[in-house]
């Protein structure tokens, strides 16, 4: 088989199996044609949460069956990264097998190197399905103890999971700040593959504190609450609505950062409008959370060696004459990986434009077009009527703009890196 056929295999699964699931959502909504039903299977598949249909026009029961699939999504997204994507040196792996003696292979990962890909999907999926299962069952119950509604705890625990920021029709809100405080627990299991797998850890006792991707999220996060605060301080006056300010700001940051994309209830009215709000909602979704999870973006370990790397250019600049410790071989290591992490990044923008101006030919002003585009290549769905787009539906585009959003949501998953990988394998070598 050609190396690369799994990824292959993986493209006509996003693309080709919406086909069948889109055909039951087509003929009980009734609503719109079925190419807004294909694009929203799509987007469950792809865990964009991208909003196809007006709030409230679906029914409960289409709810319950857009959540199940994207909450198993999450999982068979979870399953494709450890056992495809981590063989091929794809979606952030390349980075994890080059740092020296920081991260290393365990031993199972060695003893499945040269398994057939249905057997090394099983093992995964036997790996990691429980625990899968026990967050979702944890935060489900916890959820319902908080809000007493077994409907929105089930849901919004199997969406949160799979970084799924899909709106519960008659149930937002439930549980206040306990619910959220759940919520962004469930989270950080997107921000670090850390949090639940030991595999490429430090250490066999790793520490969560020395994570690189959990420390630049922290930085992140609180920089963004900061700015969430500011914007919204001159609007509330009580101690308690400042605290609650406070955690909303907290809770919708970390949320974008996940590429979930809740907004916490307790934010004041119009603030996620404004123009500086808007900037960080979007760049945190662009960063998206960690490497061999749930989350999209161009991942925090890749920020996080970038900004290493820079930081040794600066200093390289500043001081040229500087005696460098280190072995020759870790510092060759660490730009490879900086390449890597930069020609990302350069292809990434290079896609983002690429889609916008797509998106334009098709009819779509600009401001419109750069939205749709950030909502489905990040998979945060939710980006679209929170980032200026509140008045934007998505059933008014053409079928072509609508073809176009499929596609970029599937490239959003699998990364430009795997797509340069299929077309010419050499160049990524």
């Amino acid at each position: 088989m050609h190396r690369h056929a799994q990824l292959w295999s993986l493209i006509a699964f996003f693309l080709g199996f919406p086909v069948l699931l889109a055909i039951p959502l087509y003929e009980v909504s009734g609503t719109g044609e079925f190419i807004d039903a294909y694009l929203d299977i799509v987007s469950t598949l792809t865990t964009t949460g991208l909003p196809v249909f007006a709030p409230g026009s679906l029914n409960e029961t289409l709810v319950i069956w857009r959540v199940s699939l994207g909450w198993a999504s999450g999982f068979l997204i979870w399953v494709f990264a450890w056992s495809i994507f981590a063989p091929l040196n794809l979606g952030g792996f390349e980075h994890l097998g080059s740092r020296g003696k920081a991260m290393t292979l365990s031993q199972s990962t060695r003893q499945t190197a040269g398994r057939l890909p249905a057997e090394k999907f099983w093992r995964e999926a036997v790996r990691l399905g429980p625990v899968y299962l026990w967050i979702t069952l944890a935060a489900a119950l916890a959820l319902l103890i908080v809000s007493g509604d077994p409907t929105f705890a089930i849901l919004r625990a199997m969406a949160t999971i799979a970084t799924f920021g899909l709106e519960i029709p008659g149930h937002s809100g439930a549980g206040g700040v306990p619910g959220e405080a759940i919520l962004a627990f469930v989270m950080l299991f997107a921000l670090s593959r850390s949090t639940f797998s030991t595999v490429f850890a430090r250490a066999r006792k790793w520490w969560l504190i020395k994570d690189p991707e959990l420390r630049v999220a922290a930085g992140l996060v609180l920089l963004a609450t900061l700015v969430l605060i500011g914007q919204g301080a001159h609007n509330v006056e009580s101690f308690g609505a400042r605290l609650e300010l406070i955690w909303g700001a907290f809770f919708t940051s970390l949320s974008f950062l996940t590429t979930t994309g809740l907004t916490s209830e307790f934010l004041p009215s119009g603030i996620v409008n404004l123009d500086p709000v808007e900037i960080i909602l979007v760049a945190l979704a662009m960063i998206g959370g960690g490497v061999a999870t749930t989350a999209g973006g161009i991942k925090l370990l890749r920020i996080f060696i970038l900004a290493g790397h820079s930081r040794a250019e600066v200093n390289r600049l500043i001081a040229p004459s500087q005696v460098m410790s280190g072995q020759i071989e870790s510092r060759s290591h660490d730009n490879h990986s900086a390449m890597l992490a930069c020609v990302f990044l350069v292809l990434f923008v290079l896609v983002l434009g690429t889609i916008t101006l797509a998106l334009t030919v098709t009819g779509s002003p600009v401001k419109e077009a750069l939205y749709l585009t950030l909502a489905t290549v990040t998979n945060t769905g939710p980006l679209l009527p929170t980032a200026g787009g509140a008045k934007m539906l998505v059933m008014a585009l053409p079928t072509q703009a609508k073809l176009i959003l499929a596609a970029a949501m599937v490239l959003g998953r699998l990364e430009v890196l795997a797509l340069l990988a299929l077309l010419n394998p050499d160049i990524y070598r």
